[in-house]
């Protein structure tokens, strides 16, 4: 099935605008009856949309209603989406609200944008950001599975490991912060391109500045064999805030979870070639209001980049008794991605609850970017983000999800099914993916992981006599050692005594020698 993406012509920009006005009804509906090439969108929800114009070009139209005037801007407002009504009585911190609209506020501002902003009842914050009309061009590859006896994309999904999910998170976490300004940003910026790097992706980090300071974003990219011009992005955030963004702003599950995924889908599809190039991207700058994301997908628009589908994970964690679903909201151009993604799912991933939601108004995470450039994305995250009691806290740790495990594998197995699918897998490369994050023949599994004092390994007939065990902590060092016999079929590891964070065992004989990573916490 081939669809072509019919995009609603904006303009880039007018320039100069004088009246911020709130328009009633469906934009693709409505733009056709008004003077489109004279007004800019800043805002589209399912039943209304915002646009700035020139004084006076809709004041006769019964669905224009006049939000504020003079010598305005876009840079003037800022976007808030409220998690719910108590996040209004903080609005005045802000500025001026010129509109409110069930979960939506536009504020205009008193002072300079705020580069963190906790209070209870609001969501996310972001720049009110024009949007750009796509040219209509890019086509969304849905193929039948390939008569192939073997399907890759179930060997891809099959290969999905939890424990290596939960290790980069647990990686992630143990940086303090990924604020993005601060040092150990950079620092998880530097650790997540040695992971692309080793599992033999061009990685590169890709500079753009905010307020006072330099942000990156990490990108990795994996060339298609048949058009590598054609791209698909599995994509999440890797910075992270909290109260204290500067020195505790952990960020498990906001959003080490969608990083993780990142990481992963590198991983896994690096061992195999596809028709369509894959980008793998970790962008920063995101929870100041997308801007990483916005530089990335601004510059991909500006070079013509033919980008097919954007997957953007964050916050897939969160997941109490009878809400275990994806959400995943979608815009006018992004329709059939978000029906391949359904169906895609629902092959592969059949344990996974998906929920398809057409909202153009969820612009609160780094999709909107590509949907503000006229690429086709959806977001994936979990149905309950409103109640996570742990967003944006320092008690945004990985520990806190545990019992909500499987949820999180699945949704990032349907994420990586989704891209793999619509790349087109054409066979293994014959590389060697991260081996440290799978178990080998000689060891039967590692219970429990992560794991907080007591880690038992189990053995298979691989191993026979006295066996060494050794564990490394992530810069290499040996930090426990000891002589087992193997005849038992299980050694037992005290970890009473090491800190949380991400470990290598290895565990070798005079012929067999395999590793796992596993994961400690507190």
């Amino acid at each position: 099935m081939l669809k072509t993406l019919v995009a609603v012509m904006l303009v880039v920009s007018i320039g100069y605008a004088s009246e911020l006005m709130l328009v009633e009804g469906k934009l693709h509906e409505e733009s056709s009856r008004l003077s489109a090439d004279q007004f800019d969108v800043v805002f589209e929800a399912v039943d209304y949309f915002v646009v700035f114009t020139p004084d006076g070009l809709l004041d006769e139209s019964p669905r224009a209603t006049i939000l504020d005037s003079g010598d305005i801007s876009p840079e003037d407002y800022l976007l808030v989406h409220l998690s719910s009504s108590a996040g209004l009585e903080y609005m005045g911190e802000l500025g001026e609200v010129v509109l409110h609209r069930e979960g939506i506020v536009i504020v205009k501002l008193a002072g300079p944008a705020p580069g963190n902003f906790i209070r209870e009842g609001v969501f996310f914050l972001q720049p009110l950001r024009v949007k750009r009309a796509g040219d209509g061009s890019d086509i969304l590859f849905l193929h039948q599975p390939a008569d192939n006896p073997e399907d890759y994309v179930s060997d891809i999904v099959a290969a999905v490991n939890e424990d290596s999910i939960k290790a980069v998170i647990q990686q992630l976490e143990n940086y303090g912060t990924r604020y993005s300004s601060t040092d150990s940003y950079d620092t998880a910026c530097d650790w997540v391109q040695a992971r692309f790097e080793y599992y033999g992706l061009d990685a590169e980090q890709q500079t753009f500045t905010m307020s006072s300071y330099d942000c990156q974003n990490v990108i990795a990219e994996l060339p298609g064999v048949t058009d590598s011009t054609k791209i698909y992005i599995i994509c999440g955030h890797l910075d992270s805030t909290s109260g204290s963004p500067y020195s505790n702003a952990p960020g498990a599950d906001d959003n080490a979870s969608g990083s993780s995924a990142v990481v992963e889908a590198a991983r896994i599809l690096s061992g195999y070639e596809f028709n369509y190039t894959i980008r793998f991207i970790c962008f920063g700058g995101e929870e100041q209001g997308l801007y990483g994301s916005d530089y990335y997908a601004s510059q991909a628009s500006s070079a013509s980049d033919d980008i097919l589908g954007v997957v953007n994970l964050d916050m897939v964690l969160y997941a109490p008794p009878g809400d275990d679903i994806i959400w995943v909201p979608y815009n006018t151009q992004s329709t059939d991605l978000a029906l391949a993604l359904e169906a895609i799912c629902d092959t592969y991933v059949p344990a996974l609850t998906v929920d398809i939601e057409y909202d153009p108004g969820a612009t609160y995470s780094d999709h909107a970017s590509f949907w503000n450039n006229g690429y086709r994305a959806v977001l994936g995250i979990e149905k309950e983000v409103w109640t996570n009691p742990y967003y944006h806290q320092t008690t945004d740790l990985l520990s806190n999800y545990l019992a909500y495990f499987p949820f999180g594998t699945n949704c990032i197995k349907g994420a990586i099914a989704t891209v793999a699918y619509l790349a087109e897998p054409t066979g293994l490369t014959g590389i060697s993916g991260d081996e440290g994050f799978s178990a080998g023949p000689g060891i039967a599994g590692i219970s429990p992981n992560p794991a907080h004092s007591i880690l038992t390994i189990n053995l298979t007939q691989g191993f026979a006599g006295v066996i060494q065990v050794s564990l490394f902590d992530i810069s290499g060092r040996m930090v426990l050692s000891g002589m087992y016999d193997a005849s038992s079929g299980s050694v037992d590891l005290v970890l009473s005594q090491l800190p949380p964070g991400v470990y290598t065992t290895r565990v070798s004989s005079d012929t067999v020698s395999e590793t796992r990573n596993i994961v400690v916490t507190r």
